[in-house]
């Protein structure tokens, strides 16, 4: 490949605009002499605006002494404390400016049009564009938890029955498993002592008001009458709750009871098997309305104050046919997950149809800034060198320029432009870090080109 040959025009009358930085033939390349207001320091570079003496541009055996110093600023070639990108206080204070970079009139000149080709220098047309800022993040489909049941046993019980399977329609009440446990086998007969109390003494009562009223009886042996009464109905409404709460029949015996459904839905898991000992507490059935489904995006932790509730989400389901999936951000977590390092948000997608399947994997575009017209160029057309940012913008067949640039947000492939350029530049993004070494003296490739300044 030919080399690239560097063309230095260090024109006095530079001017910057947003998209061109002109050349003049004409202008004067020395820098005027500074004013009588400011005198220059006799142990200074003016090329760079540091010291002479500590000059590491012009004296490249001196870094070496800075860096053992620990004083050495590696972002920029100077020594730490003087340098002028870090401390322009310092060129200040000296009456001297501050190096700038690139310098005005730089260009990047290659042989010709077909040596670019040869090189593989492409560009592209910079153009205004109705954007948004999107952040992509990824996560999983799960079961609405707020729809979810997973029913277990009520204590150590024998699976006598299971009446569904995975994949079943179930209706509300319905019965799923049939246990017998010894356990609920108490409660019932717990229940059955209870009705029969409650009925001795609701005729115990009904004997002592007869009493009191043929004078036979104190009133005091009524008053206890309807306490006994009271604490049977009290002992009979807690067993029956009991046993409610198990699934268990008022009226059956023997430990039997049925786990039901606690609402309309599917049967999404089953861990019951006829004549299995389940455990106390031990999930055998999970019942999961699937009309509705939640997408559980993963945020990074540095990301996370920038999603909230309400903001636009596409979803795109990971081996799914089918368009991506418009929603919105439902739930954004509290907390930070310790491991992961994540916030956790959340989308409901409605499911009318029943199709979408938990655990999924999905990819999800949230919209976390309104629509507005943005300049992009593709990110490897934008270069950091000496603190600044640049692209390189197309001046002529052969001939490119570097243009310093304000950035903004990453859009994808893309980086948002915020100040430098206009619509209509063209801008190198294949070739645009080669092109960088070239402007940059102490990068790999320079020398391997002609410096020229222009007449």
């Amino acid at each position: 490949m030919s080399k690239l040959a560097l063309v230095l025009a260090a024109a006095a009358s530079f001017t910057a605009s947003p998209a061109v930085a002109a050349e003049d033939p004409g202008a004067d390349a020395a820098k005027p002499a500074p004013s009588s207001e400011h005198a220059v320091a006799k142990d200074w570079c003016r090329e760079h605006a540091v010291p002479e003496s500590r000059c590491t541009k012009c004296n490249p055996r001196l870094v070496a002494k800075f860096v053992a110093a620990g004083d050495y600023c590696r972002e920029h070639g100077y020594p730490k404390s003087a340098c002028p990108l870090c401390h322009p206080e310092l060129v200040e204070a000296a009456g001297e400016e501050a190096p700038v970079f690139p310098e005005p009139g730089t260009r990047v000149r290659l042989a010709s049009a077909q040596t670019a080709r040869d090189a593989g220098v492409q560009t592209r047309t910079v153009e205004a564009r109705r954007v948004a800022r999107i952040l992509e993040v990824v996560g999983q489909l799960d079961f609405d938890q707020n729809r979810l049941a997973q029913l277990s046993a009520r204590g150590d019980a024998l699976v006598v029955d299971v009446k569904v399977d995975v994949g079943d329609d179930v209706k509300e009440l319905q019965p799923l498993v049939v246990l017998t446990s010894a356990t609920v086998g108490q409660e019932q007969a717990r229940l059955t002592a209870a009705g029969a109390r409650l009925e001795a003494a609701r005729s115990a009562l009904a004997r002592e008001e007869e009493l009191v009223r043929s004078g036979l009886s104190p009133r005091k042996s009524a008053e206890e009458a309807r306490r006994e009464l009271a604490a049977a109905q009290a002992e009979r409404d807690t067993a029956r709750a009991s046993l409610g709460a198990a699934g268990a029949a008022a009226g059956a015996g023997g430990g039997r009871y049925a786990l039901r459904a606690p609402f309309a839905g599917t049967v999404v898991a089953r861990d019951a098997v006829a004549g299995k000992t389940a455990a106390a507490g031990q999930v055998l059935v999970q019942v999961a309305d699937l009309r509705k489904m939640w997408a559980q995006l993963e945020i990074p932790e540095a990301d996370a104050g920038l999603v909230r509730p309400g903001q636009p989400v596409r979803i795109v389901l990971e081996g799914a046919p089918g368009q991506p999936r418009e929603a919105r951000v439902a739930r954004v977590s509290a907390s930070v997950d310790p491991a992961s390092r994540t916030v956790r948000a959340r989308v409901e997608l409605p499911s009318p149809d029943r199709s979408l399947k938990a655990g999924t994997f999905v990819r999800a575009e949230i919209r976390i800034s309104s629509e507005h017209d943005a300049l992009l160029v593709p990110r490897d057309a934008v270069q950091r060198a000496e603190s600044r940012t640049l692209v390189f913008v197309k001046r002529g067949e052969a001939l490119f320029e570097p243009v310093p640039v304000r950035v903004g947000e990453v859009q994808g492939d893309e980086i948002e432009i915020l100040s430098g350029l206009a619509p209509g530049a063209e801008v190198v993004t294949t070739g645009a870090f080669l092109m960088k070494t070239e402007i940059v003296k102490e990068s790999i490739g320079a020398g391997c080109c002609d410096l020229e300044e222009k007449k």
